[in-house]
């Protein structure tokens, strides 16, 4: 997907995201975000109308930051192997970005927006979406347990995903996550079969 976003707009998200995971989502005002990017208030307004837009803008760029993470390689998968190709993207890119994770992993910070929570839910519902139809090939070909439906699979595989992501953020990334998210998936793919 293209990214047709501003370079500066780019760099905006980036610190609302970096102002949100120090402090919540009262820590993001436009005051805050001009002083972290040392430019006017005005400056911001050229770029998005008001916060709201920012976190709009931020919520799509988790969005394709996630569809980029995933590989044309880990694409060509599907079945059991293109699940757990999804999962070790997840890691990858929170691993990457660590500020990213502690935002878009607190979808709480959403809920009390009505616009918000239905974007953030969209976006989840079209990652379900393509899981859904892996694991669903994946019964097909005899790779995961019939009797399990996908879509408490689809809890089974995030719930640990998502807490291993809070632990490792919560933690001051006191471990690996690659390491520990590569142990997760091995016992995900044996739990599955």
């Amino acid at each position: 997907m293209p990214d047709c976003r501003s370079k500066r707009q780019g760099e905006i998200i980036d610190h609302a995201i970096e102002l949100i995971a120090v402090g919540g989502i009262q820590n993001l005002t436009i005051k805050n975000l001009s002083a972290r990017l040392g430019v006017t208030e005005p400056a911001i307004y050229r770029h998005f109308a008001n916060k709201f837009e920012i976190v709009q803008a931020m919520i799509a760029s988790f969005d394709e930051a996630a569809d980029n993470e995933i590989t044309a390689a880990d694409r060509e998968k599907d079945g059991l192997a293109g699940v757990m190709a999804f999962v070790e993207s997840r890691f990858r890119l929170v691993a990457a970005k660590p500020s990213l994770a502690q935002v878009m992993f607190a979808e709480e910070i959403f809920m009390n927006d009505a616009e918000l929570s239905a974007q953030m839910l969209g976006m989840m519902h079209k990652h379900m979406g393509r899981l859904r139809a892996m694991l669903l090939d994946a019964r097909e070909a005899g790779e995961v347990r019939a009797d399990i439906s996908p879509d408490i699979m689809l809890r089974l595989i995030m719930g640990p995903v998502r807490l291993l992501i809070k632990q490792w953020g919560m933690s001051g990334y006191g471990f690996d996550l690659a390491s520990k998210g590569r142990e997760l998936i091995d016992a995900l793919s044996k739990t599955l079969r």
